[in-house]
C-alpha cells in the first residue's frame, strides 16, 4: 500500500524584514530597487563613470552652490517614485545633519522624520554601516555625479499600498540617479535627481530601529555594486544586499520564513510573484557560502569584493568566486538545497548545515513516505529543489531510484541525489547522485511538454519511449544504521541563460519510481510507538513557551509530522486504535482549535485507510 502525506509548513510571515525587537504591525516590507533595475535592463553604466576625464563630464557646481546645497536647513527638491500608483512625484525635503560620508535629507510636513534621533542615526551610519559595507563590498563612486563625497539619503514616507494593508516599501536605491538626462533613453521612464542616493521609510517603517539601519545598510550595498558592475543580475544583488545586513549585526531577515512556504522557489529568478521568498533564499546561499567556504574576515572581504567587481554576471559571476574552493555554483547549490533542508547545529558532516550562524532554521520536505514500491509525481523550478524523506523501516537492503523528468525549451536538465541518514546519530551516512540521467532524443528541437513515462508493477500509465523525456536510474546498498533516505531533486538549466528567462519559466516536471530488494533490516534507529504525550507537547509548543518564534514553528512541524508517521505506522501493521486515540485526545483537550488542521489529516489518513483495505 501506497501512502503520502503532503507535509504543509506551519509557519507564517512575520511583518517587517529583519529580526529585531520591534515587529512593525504593518504587512511585510520590500526592498523596491529592483523595480528601478528592470526600468533600466538594456542601459549600460554611466558614461562620466568610465570617461578617462571623469573629473571634467560630472556636474560642475560654483563655490557658492556647493556651500548653500550643503547648509543645514537648505532645501531641496527631490524626484521620488510612487509605488501605489506606478508614477513619479517631487518630493520637497531639507537637509537635516550632516557627516563624513553622508547628507541626510528629511520630507517636508512629515511628523515621524522628527521622531529620528540624528545623532544616532549619524553614529550607526558612520560607526557601522558605512565602515563594514564597504570594507565588503568596495566604495561607492566618489566623488560622484554631483561631484560630492557625500552620500544622499532621504528620509521620506514612501508612497506604496501599506494604506490598504498590502506589503509596503522600506526603502530603494534608484540607479537612475547616476545618470545624467542627455544619457537617459529617449523612452526611458527613470528619473535623475544626480546624486549618489538612497531612499528610506519612515511610515510604516519603525524609525530609530535595528530594521530601520539594516534597510539603510541594505540599500548602500546596491549603490555600490551598481558602481561596480551595473549589469549584475538582481539575484546577485539583493544577495549581497541581504547579507551585508547580517554583516552589519543586524541579524537574519525574516523573509526566510517566506521561503520556508515555497522551499522550491528559483534562486536565480527574481520573480514578482515570490519576492518576499527571493529575499530569504538568496539571503540563506550566501549565509551558507559564508559558514561552508569563508572562515575568516579576510576571506569574506576577498570573497565579496570579486563577486561585485567582476564583470561576470549570475552564475557565471559565482563560478569564479567558488573556483579557489575548488568548486562551482552546481555543486555548492546542492549542497546549499542539503542545508536548508536537513539543518541542525549537531548533523554531521558541517557541510550540510549552517554552523553556528543560524541553528533554528530548516525547510519542509515536499512529502513523506512509509513503504515500497511508491511513486512520486511532482514538479520543481529551474535552480529550486524538492526534498522528499522515506522511511527505511520496511525497506530491503538495497533501494533502487528510476527518474524521469521532461524537457523544455530551457535545455534544463535535473539532478537526483539520494542522501541516507542516521537520525539519531545525527549523521548523513552515505550520498548517491544518479548519474546517468539523459535525454531519450537525440535532438531537443520542437521541445513541448509531455507526459512521463514509468512503470509500475508492469502497469503503465504513461506513453512509453521514445519521448522527449530526461531518464536514469540508480541501485544502491542501503547503509549500515541508516534510518531515512532523503531524495533531493534539483531542476538546473546551463550558467548562460539569462534570469529573465526564468523569471516566467514553468516548472518541470518529473516522475519517480522507488522499489527495494533485498531482505528488510532490523533498524537501531527505527521510530518508537508514539504516546499522547504528544498531544501535550504540542499544546505548550502551540501556546508559544518556547522564546524563539522560528524555533517553535519548527518543533510544531516536526511534531505534526512525526504524529502522522507513527499513525501511518501503525496502520501499515493493522493497528487502527492509535488514530483514535489521538483523536479523542485531540477532542477532549481544553483547545481543540488548536488541533485543527492536525485532527483533519488524521481523519484523512484514517478514512483512506479504510478505502485501501
Amino acid at each position: 500500500m501506497k501512502q503520502q502525506f503532503r507535509l504543509l509548513a506551519l509557519t507564517v510571515l512575520i511583518s517587517g524584514i529583519f529580526s529585531s525587537g520591534i515587529m512593525a504591525a504593518n504587512p511585510p516590507a520590500a526592498d523596491g530597487t529592483h523595480y528601478f533595475s528592470a526600468l533600466a535592463k538594456g542601459m549600460k553604466a554611466p558614461t562620466w563613470q568610465k570617461s578617462p576625464s571623469r573629473s571634467k563630464m560630472r556636474n560642475t557646481f560654483g563655490e557658492a552652490e556647493r556651500i548653500l546645497r550643503t547648509q543645514l536647513g537648505s532645501h531641496e527638491t527631490f524626484w521620488t517614485f510612487n509605488f501605489s500608483n506606478n508614477t513619479w512625484e517631487q518630493t520637497e525635503a531639507s537637509l537635516a545633519a550632516t557627516s563624513a560620508n553622508f547628507l541626510i535629507y528629511i520630507e517636508e510636513s512629515n511628523q515621524r522624520c522628527r521622531e529620528i534621533e540624528l545623532d544616532k542615526l549619524i553614529n550607526e551610519l558612520e560607526n557601522t554601516v558605512y565602515p563594514t559595507t564597504t570594507r565588503y563590498f568596495g566604495q561607492e563612486s566618489r566623488p560622484g555625479i554631483d561631484d560630492e563625497n557625500r552620500i544622499t539619503i532621504l528620509m521620506m514616507d514612501i508612497k506604496d499600498n501599506a494604506a490598504q494593508g498590502k506589503s509596503y516599501t522600506s526603502g530603494y536605491f534608484n540607479r537612475g540617479d547616476g545618470y545624467r538626462p542627455n544619457e537617459m533613453p529617449a523612452d526611458s521612464k527613470l528619473k535623475s535627481n544626480q546624486r549618489e542616493m538612497l531612499y528610506i521609510d519612515t511610515d510604516p517603517s519603525e524609525v530609530n530601529t535595528t530594521e530601520f539601519f539594516a534597510t539603510i545598510a541594505h540599500e548602500l550595498q546596491h549603490l555600490i555594486h551598481f558602481h561596480h558592475d551595473a549589469d549584475e543580475y538582481d539575484w546577485v544583488d539583493e544577495g549581497c544586499a541581504q547579507v551585508n545586513t547580517w554583516f552589519c549585526g543586524y541579524g537574519h531577515p525574516r523573509q526566510i520564513i517566506a521561503f520556508q512556504n515555497t522551499p522550491d522557489n528559483s534562486l536565480v529568478a527574481w520573480s514578482p510573484l515570490n519576492q518576499v521568498a527571493n529575499y530569504g533564499q538568496t539571503y540563506l546561499w550566501n549565509l551558507y557560502l559564508t559558514n561552508r567556504y569563508l572562515k575568516t574576515d579576510a576571506e569574506r572581504q576577498q570573497f565579496f569584493n570579486s563577486l561585485v567587481t567582476s564583470r561576470k554576471t549570475g552564475i557565471e559571476g559565482f563560478n569564479a568566486a567558488l573556483s579557489q574552493f575548488d568548486t562551482n555554483f552546481a555543486d555548492a547549490f546542492a549542497n546549499f538545497c542539503i542545508a536548508s533542508f536537513l539543518n541542525q547545529p549537531d548533523l554531521k558532516p558541517a557541510a550540510y548545515t549552517y554552523g553556528e550562524l543560524l541553528t533554528s532554521f530548516s525547510l519542509p520536505v515536499s512529502g513523506f513516505y512509509t513503504c515500497f514500491p511508491t511513486t512520486i509525481r511532482d514538479s520543481v523550478s529551474i535552480w529550486g529543489a524538492d526534498m522528499f524523506k522515506l522511511n527505511l523501516v520496511g525497506a530491503g537492503s538495497q533501494i533502487r531510484v528510476d527518474f524521469a523528468g521532461d524537457l523544455t525549451s530551457l535545455n534544463n536538465q535535473f539532478e537526483a541525489v539520494l542522501i541516507f541518514a542516521d537520525e539519531v546519530d545525527k549523521k548523513v551516512v552515505g550520498r548517491h547522485q544518479i548519474a546517468n540521467i539523459k535525454s531519450t532524443t537525440p535532438r531537443r528541437t520542437g521541445i513541448s511538454q509531455v507526459m512521463l513515462p514509468g512503470n509500475n508493477n508492469g502497469d503503465y500509465d504513461y506513453p512509453v519511449p521514445p519521448v522527449k523525456t530526461q531518464m536514469g536510474h540508480i541501485e544502491v546498498e542501503v547503509p549500515k544504521g541508516a534510518g531515512v533516505m532523503y531524495l533531493l531533486i534539483i531542476g538546473k538549466a546551463p550558467a548562460d541563460v539569462p534570469d529573465s528567462m526564468l523569471t516566467w519559466s514553468a516548472k518541470a516536471n518529473y516522475r519517480i519510481d522507488i522499489t527495494t530488494t533485498g531482505t528488510n533490516m532490523t533498524v537501531a534507529n527505527a521510530p518508537k510507538p508514539v504516546n499522547t504525550e504528544l498531544i501535550t507537547q504540542y499544546i505548550k509548543l502551540s501556546e508559544g513557551n518556547i522564546a524563539s518564534y522560528a524555533e517553535r514553528t519548527n518543533l510544531v512541524e516536526a511534531l505534526h509530522k512525526q504524529i502522522l508517521s507513527e499513525v501511518n505506522n501503525a496502520f501499515i501493521d493493522g493497528d487502527e486504535a492509535l488514530a483514535d486515540t489521538y483523536l479523542d485526545s485531540i477532542a477532549s483537550s481544553e483547545n481543540p482549535a488548536v488541533f485543527a488542521t492536525l485532527a483533519r489529516e488524521l481523519k484523512a489518513q484514517k478514512a483512506f485507510n479504510q478505502l485501501s483495505r
